[in-house]
């Protein structure tokens, strides 16, 4: 075990910080942020596992376990209606139709068995994701999974809408649906299938689901390989845009998976930064463009692919801490948007023993990387370092408030319950980085806690310890996670807020040409006290210049950074990732013009977005 530069930072700051430049963030406890009118920490948003409530692998002890010390909120289920499905005979009468009636029936004696035992049928079933697989349930005529096929959308649709109305009761019945987990990386293995016949069953199934049950939110197309600049974003155009094209009018919400390392498909790279702001501000984009809003968006898979991917392998705490810094990271990013995301999910599964069949039994002890719970060499269930994301997060809640940090790489997250501060940072870079603390100054802390998560190590770990005094330096470790937790004697209440609006420019992907101008237009933007920030997301082969050479909005030359959160994505064939350029607020007005120059040739301006972070009275 490496020693913690953290706890050694506290001890000596001075020595700790070396010759790297500090990092500044700052605080501001009475300012509320109102992140798109979203105010309020979510744990049913962010705190989730790939599981259901209704998982019949683990115990209820376990359930428990997982609900009580993990604080730990359940996230997706991608078997329970394929398993009905299969259980459900041809309509009588027409044989690609599925028998409602069998449906009805079928539900009421699977209800009488869960009497006693609340699983599936739980008020906790409201915030899980349903989905399915489309090896199983994407129709075509050549489908033999059950009776009726499926051979045709409409029978998957009525079967799916009549699973969703029947199963559940309005008070337990499942808020998500997305129709498929991963199709279009599939299509190969189907027989007939195509990114239009996959995209034209989300229609269908959309419809009669929302007849039966218009409470339900059915969204897709859940992406497995979301490298949309693969191909100078023809990869874009032949699948996230032909999807959005053909079924997004339908769509509730759009899901995708985020990976570092490979999802079946694609180049390895860490998405953990820029990257992923780079997707989510595209396809905001163009839904804003194509619907006349921004979509919600759910991320239903993230973290890290390591080497084996879903085999079997022996158990690596090393390994697992690589995992949790890529969970950790992204997780912190996407706390930034809870106006954007339904819903976040690690892929953290609980025992899930189908893995144990998905590729070959594999050695004793050898298990899924991906478990709270493996089985050893003696065949008893122990738990994983997967365990350590939820300790880190325990307890944490409150309202948002106001947070600052001068370099992207060092996430920071400010929350604030009645008399407890909760400050949360996260360090995505290689480098240890020194802070500088400030705007806690007039807190009066009864209590002061430290927790950590060491992740660039070979064996994670999280920590506590209580603090004389509220901290003005910390070190970060590379990859690492800080929480400082007060105690305070007085409530911290807001006296103002800033407000942050997103601003969707007029149009979106330019080609890039050498020292020609490239212009965006954002219209109908809030205007008044505050900052605003231009968020740009280039995609260019590496070896292109990621900054441009100049860039002015209303005319008047931005500075250009020199860093971006995440790594330089080098070892892959194209940089795609957002940059964030400061905008003096005094520059904004209504209407706004920017102007993009590059030295050099190749490549696309996906997006730009502008983000004003609006001073406002409560």
């Amino acid at each position: 075990m490496k020693p913690s530069l953290l706890s050694l930072s506290l001890l000596a700051p001075v020595i700790a910080f070396g010759a790297a430049e500090p990092v500044e963030v700052q605080l501001s406890p009475e300012v509320l942020r109102n992140i798109g009118g979203v105010t309020r920490f979510d744990r049913d948003q962010f705190i989730t596992v790939h599981e259901s409530y209704g998982s019949k692998d683990m115990t209820d002890d376990e359930l428990t376990f997982m609900e009580t010390v993990l604080d730990a909120r359940y996230g997706r289920d991608g078997g329970f209606l394929s398993w009905q499905a299969s259980e459900t005979p041809a309509d009588p009468n027409n044989p690609d139709m599925p028998d409602v009636e069998a449906i009805k029936r079928n539900a009421k004696a699977y209800q009488k068995t869960l009497a006693g035992r609340q699983r599936e049928l739980s008020a906790k079933m409201r915030d899980v994701v349903i989905c399915t697989h489309p090896e199983l349930m994407h129709a075509t005529e050549q489908n033999q999974f059950v009776e009726w096929g499926p051979r045709t959308y409409e029978g998957v649709a009525e079967f799916t809408a009549q699973f969703m109305k029947h199963f559940f009761s309005d008070s337990e019945r499942p808020m998500y649906l997305e129709v498929f987990n991963e199709p279009f990386v599939k299509i190969k293995k189907i027989d007939g299938a195509s990114v239009q016949t996959m995209s034209e069953q989300h229609n269908v199934v959309a419809k009669r689901v929302k007849e039966l049950c218009p409470d339900v939110l059915v969204g897709g197309y859940a992406a497995a390989w979301i490298e949309l600049e693969h191909d100078n974003f023809g990869h874009w155009d032949r699948w996230q845009k032909e999807f959005m094209d053909i079924a997004g009018e339908n769509m509730d919400f759009f899901s995708y998976h985020l990976y570092d390392g490979v999802n079946v498909e694609g180049n390895p790279r860490d998405r953990t930064g820029s990257n992923s702001e780079a997707i989510m501000d595209m396809i905001d984009t163009y839904s804003h463009l194509q619907f006349g809003v921004a979509k919600p968006l759910m991320i239903t898979e993230y973290g890290k692919i390591p080497e084996g991917n879903m085999g079997m392998m022996d158990y690596s705490a090393e390994r697992s801490a690589g995992m949790l810094y890529s969970i950790n990271g992204q997780h912190m990013t996407f706390m930034d948007h809870p106006d954007r995301f339904l819903k976040t999910i690690p892929f953290i599964l609980g025992k899930a023993m189908w893995t144990y069949e998905l590729k070959g039994a594999g050695e004793p002890g050898q298990a899924n990387p991906f478990l709270i719970w493996r089985k050893n060499a003696k065949g008893e269930f122990v738990t994983t370092d997967l365990t350590l994301f939820y300790e880190f997060w325990k307890g944490v809640e409150g309202e948002w408030r106001v947070a600052t940090s001068s370099n992207p790489d060092v996430r920071v997250q400010f929350l604030v319950e009645h008399k407890k501060l909760h400050v949360i940072f996260a360090n995505l870079a290689h480098e240890v980085q020194a802070i500088e603390l400030s705007g806690l100054e007039a807190v009066r802390a009864a209590t002061i806690k430290l927790r950590e998560l060491s992740t660039h190590t070979d064996h994670p770990m999280v920590g506590e310890r209580s603090m004389d005094k509220i901290p003005t330096q910390l070190t970060l470790q590379p990859g690492m996670g800080a929480m400082l937790i007060i105690d305070m004697e007085l409530p911290a209440r807001a006296k103002t807020q800033v407000q942050e609006y997103r601003c969707y420019a007029t149009d979106y992907l330019k080609a890039i040409q050498a020292e020609e101008a490239i212009h965006f237009r954002f219209n109908d933007v809030p205007t008044g006290k505050g900052s605003a920030v231009l968020r740009v997301s280039p995609g260019r082969e590496l070896g292109k210049a990621v900054l441009p050479t100049s860039i002015t909005f209303n005319g008047r030359e931005l500075d250009i950074p020199s860093n971006w959160a995440g790594d330089d994505q080098a070892g892959r064939s194209a940089f795609f990732g957002m940059i964030e350029f400061v905008v003096p607020m005094e520059l904004v007005t209504s209407s706004n013009e920017v102007e993009i120059i590059y030295p050099d040739s190749g490549g696309k301006i996906a997006c730009a977005v502008l983000q004003v972070n609006r001073i406002e009275s409560l």
